[in-house]
């Protein structure tokens, strides 16, 4: 229970930090338009370099909270990033709402599988793949644009 508190807890903050202060908002004109950014002054590079470290901390949290609570073993890693690239189809690209509703989604449909088809339990989060893909080919909260 505490480490999905916390998981909502981080997400929060990292929503509110991007869309709330001003190196997020400097992140996400980065992210737009590079040139433009840099054109009004900024340090594109530190920006991002300010990005990669806030990534790697969080991917480091990430590990030492999954270390404790999983199993961890060599080939691990394959069926996560698997995961994550079904939960970024699903939420949608550069969508951290989308992003999260996907991820709810997922998690639900693979704790669904393994207690009542265990054989099958993959199946189900590529049947929400395929469904993403079908109705909603940009994402749950994908741009429209």
């Amino acid at each position: 229970m505490a480490t999905i508190l916390a998981a909502c807890a981080i997400g929060f903050a990292l929503w509110w930090f991007l869309n709330r202060t001003r190196i997020g908002m400097m992140i996400r004109a980065g992210v737009d338009d590079r040139a433009m950014l840099a054109a009004s002054g900024v340090n594109v590079q530190l920006v991002f370099a300010i990005t990669f470290a806030i990534g790697a901390g969080m991917a480091g949290l990430a590990g030492v909270v999954g270390g404790t609570a999983l199993s961890i073993s060599p080939g691990e890693d394959t069926r996560y990033l698997l995961v994550l690239l079904v939960v970024v189809i699903v939420g949608g690209m550069g969508s951290v709402t989308g992003a999260a509703i996907g991820a709810l989604l997922i998690g639900f449909a693979e704790q669904f599988g393994q207690a009542y088809a265990p054989t099958y339990s993959v199946v189900f989060t590529f049947v929400i793949m395929v469904l993403a893909l079908a109705f909603r080919p940009r994402g749950i909260m994908g741009k429209t644009a």
